[in-house]
């Protein structure tokens, strides 16, 4: 039953002020961040993962470091395709500024027709994303399936000794991905069937998790945005601010 929870990076200086950092190298949690995604993170419904994935972003590897300390991971590595939109012009520009260009309506209400200058359209982010997590689930059921046959193999007394406790149930195949706004919001639309057009009405809170099951024949979005404090993501591209 493969499970994927989608993490969202803690708090970051750039959320505070109110600032789109896509790429933009320097970016790390705040102190505030820190303790809330703790906080977030204790109300975990699993702590035992086969892997986490995270933004090579220096804001997502602090917050994976940050969970590798609440939750066990099998293996943890970075991984580029759930990296930050590419905002190109946009990046390291304020979010009250952006609201003033033309383009900003596209994004927010057309988003799949949208491209940043100098950078990658929402539509690119949201398939190389999208298609990771098609292969990690698949991955994930390829390795449940010789679980099984590993556990009826020594149910019938063939399964040779290999010095492990072959006859003790496998632990379930779920997976953390560390990553961003957008690109958890895009990952969420896919599951969910919905047109990338929509995702902006989605909200996805800085150091929020976000619990996908995809043991079904179609993903279902079993909690979303959950965090201790109840912090909601502000309507603002990239996810920045907050109220």
């Amino acid at each position: 039953m493969p499970v994927i929870v989608l993490l969202r990076h803690g708090l970051s200086s750039a959320n505070v002020s109110g600032i789109l950092a896509g790429r933009a190298p320097g970016v790390s949690l705040t102190d505030e961040g820190r303790r809330a995604l703790r906080a977030n993170l204790e109300l975990l419904p699993h702590r035992h993962f086969a892997r986490l994935l995270h933004s090579p972003l220096q804001r997502c590897q602090e917050t994976a470091m940050v969970a590798a300390e609440v939750a066990e991971f099998d293996d943890i590595a970075v991984d580029d395709a759930v990296i930050e939109l590419d905002y190109g012009e946009w990046t390291g520009r304020t979010l009250k500024e952006l609201g003033r260009e033309p383009l900003w309506k596209t994004v927010v209400t057309s988003a799949s027709q949208a491209r940043f200058p100098g950078g990658e359209s929402i539509t690119e982010a949201a398939d190389r994303s999208t298609a990771r997590v098609r292969d990690l689930v698949a991955q994930l059921r390829e390795e449940e399936r010789a679980d099984a046959d590993l556990g009826a193999a020594s149910k019938s007394g063939t399964a040779s000794e290999s010095g492990t406790d072959v006859g003790k149930p496998a632990p379930p195949r779920w997976a953390m991905i560390v990553s961003h706004g957008d690109i958890i919001k895009a990952i969420i639309a896919d599951a969910l069937g919905m047109p990338l057009d929509e995702f902006q009405r989605l909200s996805v809170a800085p150091g929020s998790f976000t619990v996908i099951d995809y043991s079904g024949d179609r993903p279902v979005l079993a909690a979303m945005s959950v965090t201790a404090a109840g912090l909601a993501q502000s309507a603002a591209v990239g996810g920045g601010g907050m109220r």
